[in-house]
């Protein structure tokens, strides 16, 4: 698989149950493509699992979209200057 550009993930926050990560170097079109709001909040966080898992990240080797979407859960998305702050589940249900 050719994966996309490296991105840098940083948990910025955890409380009990959630984790908060800030994603950096996703693409504008990709930021849009995540964001479209057309879509359902499922529906992006399914976009953001698919496109997260197209990159190598510099915080966890593997499919992280696919972790997060299927395993622990994204709760929110959202947009900060060029960047994406995502919520995620900090253990899996």
């Amino acid at each position: 698989m050719n994966h996309a550009s490296e991105l840098h993930i940083e948990k910025t926050y955890s409380s009990c149950g959630m984790d908060t990560f800030l994603i950096n170097g996703l693409s504008v079109a990709e930021m849009n493509k995540i964001l479209d709001p057309n879509l359902t909040g499922g529906e992006q966080r399914d976009v953001l699992a698919e496109i997260l898992d197209k990159h190598t990240n510099d915080y966890r080797n593997g499919n992280l979209g696919s972790c997060w979407r299927q395993g622990y859960g994204i709760y929110s998305i959202r947009h900060f200057g060029g960047h994406l702050i995502v919520d995620v589940g900090n253990s899996c249900d």
